[in-house]
């Protein structure tokens, strides 16, 4: 009697819901995203808000490193960029869900740049290559942006006498951007494209060998990681009424690297879903709470201390991310009683 579950098409093994319960639970969660303004209060659907923004760029930044084994420490500049773009087309005129699109390419056009020296580094040399981007575009913004803010008009988050920059328009507006984003980072990760991604990853001296164009690939994956850090900056100004520099540090591109290894690199949903949800959601309620009970400064500190631990742990004892354990829980119960 035949038992478990086959696939007779190349379709059916690269789906991307494969079995009745990926079904199930894609229209729950889509049910649970619709419906959690209803069950939560406006702070925490402003709360959601960041989760979906950050969301989108740790998205991007793990198709650079989970896929293509290339660090990024600009990835926050990138999103910088996308915010400015955004910020400044708002001011002459130009809709914001028009600005979006064209700040991610703007976005993406500075990730090729950047991605220039990846032709002939990679590692730490790479790393550090990327570091050396994020402090030059630092100060680039500090130049163009002295006051350190840039208000974004509220004239441009019109659409239809639609306010979209508070309040329930913004949520789905957002929601929407992060699913057509995040359908097409898998997509992404299915094709061919996505393949060489790996390839390069896993070893790219073979994959030249097999007859993949290794600078191509690591420019495509530099640049499309940009257009998603760009496409969270513009999402970014639509949720602000402005914009600084001092958002868009080298800490913010650590903490993007971090949600991408502790949530899981490579797997482009669940591992920066799980990465966003631990990191930023959760030590964003944890300062809060510890700010509550200490000083704010210490609260701060102890903040860093905690990530900065939880991603050297990751990294030591479990490489493949959280996404892992998770993987090792879902199987022991699947198994259980059986020790098989």
């Amino acid at each position: 009697m035949p038992a478990g579950v086959f696939k007779e098409t190349y379709g059916e093994e690269i789906a991307i819901f494969r079995y009745p319960i990926h079904y199930a639970g894609a229209a729950l969660g889509l049910l649970f995203a619709l419906m959690l303004p209803i069950l939560v209060g406006p702070y925490y659907m402003l709360l959601a808000v960041s989760f979906l923004i950050f969301l989108v760029g740790t998205v991007g930044l793990n198709i650079t490193v989970g896929l293509a084994g290339l660090i990024s420490l600009a990835h926050a500049a990138l999103m910088g960029m996308g915010a400015y773009v955004t910020a400044f087309l708002a001011e002459k005129g130009v809709n914001i869900l028009v600005a979006i699109p064209v700040a991610g390419l703007s976005a993406a056009a500075l990730a090729f740049i950047l991605a220039l020296p990846s032709f002939r580094l990679k590692g730490y040399y790479l790393a550090m290559a990327s570091l050396a981007a994020q402090f030059i575009i630092e100060y680039i913004f500090a130049l163009i942006d002295p006051d350190q803010y840039v208000p974004i008009p509220d004239e441009a988050k019109y659409l239809g006498g639609i306010y979209l920059g508070r309040g329930l328009p913004l949520y789905y507006t957002t929601l929407a951007i992060t699913i057509v984003s995040i359908l097409t980072a898998v997509n992404l990760g299915r094709s061919i494209l996505g393949r060489a991604m790996k390839a390069v990853r896993d070893n790219d001296v073979a994959a030249e060998v097999v007859g993949i164009n290794v600078y191509y690939v690591k420019a495509i994956a530099f640049t499309i990681g940009g257009f998603y850090a760009g496409l969270a900056g513009g999402l970014y100004a639509l949720y602000s009424s402005g914009i600084g520099w001092e958002g868009f540090t080298l800490e913010g591109s650590i903490e993007y690297l971090g949600m991408v290894l502790i949530g899981g690199p490579g797997r482009i949903v669940w591992g920066s879903f799980l990465g966003v949800l631990l990191v930023r959601t959760g030590w964003t309620l944890l300062e809060s709470t510890l700010a509550d009970l200490i000083v704010s400064y210490v609260a701060a500190a102890l903040k860093y201390l905690i990530l900065g631990g939880m991603i050297a742990g990751f990294i030591i004892f479990e490489p493949e991310g959280l996404i892992a354990v998770l993987r090792r829980f879902k199987e022991y119960l699947r198994l259980w009683p059986y020790s098989y």
